[in-house]
């Protein structure tokens, strides 16, 4: 995108939340894409996600999880359209249909990492990326860590999803409990993993633990006050055999069809069915691990 689609939003223009920025707040954000997506941000349906950008294949699959079903329910989604947790962030909210913002380190028409452009792109055609540099300004190592109060002030939650310790993304959660007030949620992680480090040390110290949506919206709106749970279509007697056997850890053909379901073939075809109708997602490794898509009650 050239800076002729670029726009400036300044004084009564800028969300109020970045107020809470005080002395630290930008005099001006420079947008591509949707202006009223950012000028007119309801501040109370905004949570920023942020995370490792060499992250693991859990976490990439956890804040996609996560970026889909706020988005579905309505909330905004701001991250930095980084390699990892951002960007997996980002495609969830895009995939349900809903809004996601990308906060940048260089002008709003400055697309990093290069491989992102497609992402870039899809973000702008529906939301926003914005940014405090004028268009065409090239990002440099210390306008990262700038850039992660931004993205703290947009959102009344800022979610960890995987961060070493230290990390960008302890520095955005530090900006949002200490210099604004707001509240910090994280997912909890592997003991022992390098990037579950700083998640699992935020909830020792107090960080509300977020295993789902659901937690998050617990948080923004009172418990029980939205729901993101989403039924799927109904299941012939052995495809739910099959579900049942990955959601007590079965996660390859050969361990569903060592859980008694069926031979290999009959559970490769069972477990490529639950693809399809969304209830499990196949990772890099060839196996397969389970969504939040649930099957309906089954009658007495």
């Amino acid at each position: 995108m050239s800076s002729a689609g670029c726009w400036l939003a300044e004084g009564e223009a800028l969300p109020s939340c970045l107020t809470d920025l005080q002395e630290r707040a930008p005099s001006a954000l420079w947008g591509a894409g949707d202006r009223e997506a950012v000028c007119g941000l309801d501040h109370g349906a905004t949570v920023t996600i942020v995370g490792s950008r060499r992250a693991s294949a859990y976490g990439l699959r956890v804040a996609e999880q996560l970026g889909h079903d706020l988005a579905a329910a309505g909330v905004t989604v701001v991250s930095g359209m980084a390699w990892g947790i951002d960007s997996a962030a980002h495609r969830g909210a895009l995939a349900a249909g809903g809004r996601t913002i990308a906060v940048l380190a260089g002008g709003p028409d400055v697309v990093y990492p290069r491989s992102a452009r497609r992402l870039y792109r899809e973000i702008v055609a529906t939301g926003a990326a914005v940014s405090e540099y004028e268009p065409g300004a090239l990002p440099a190592r210390w306008t990262f860590p700038e850039r992660n109060r931004i993205m703290a002030a947009l959102g009344k939650l800022v979610v960890v999803v995987e961060a070493a310790d230290p990390s960008g993304s302890l520095i955005t959660a530090r900006d949002a409990v200490e210099k604004l007030g707001r509240e910090v949620g994280a997912v909890p992680g592997q003991v022992g993993m390098r990037t579950a480090a700083g998640t699992n040390r935020l909830i020792i110290d107090g960080a509300a633990l977020i295993r789902s949506a659901e937690d998050v919206l617990d948080r923004l709106a009172g418990v029980g006050a939205t729901s993101v749970r989403r039924t799927g279509a109904p299941l012939d007697e052995s495809l739910r055999l099959a579900l049942d056997a990955v959601d007590s850890g079965a996660a390859t053909t050969d361990a569903v069809a060592l859980a008694g379901i069926a031979d290999p073939h009959r559970a490769a075809v069972a477990l490529t069915r639950l693809e399809l109708l969304g209830y499990v997602r196949s990772n890099p490794a060839g196996g397969y691990v389970r969504t939040t898509l649930e099957h309906p009650v089954r009658s007495a």
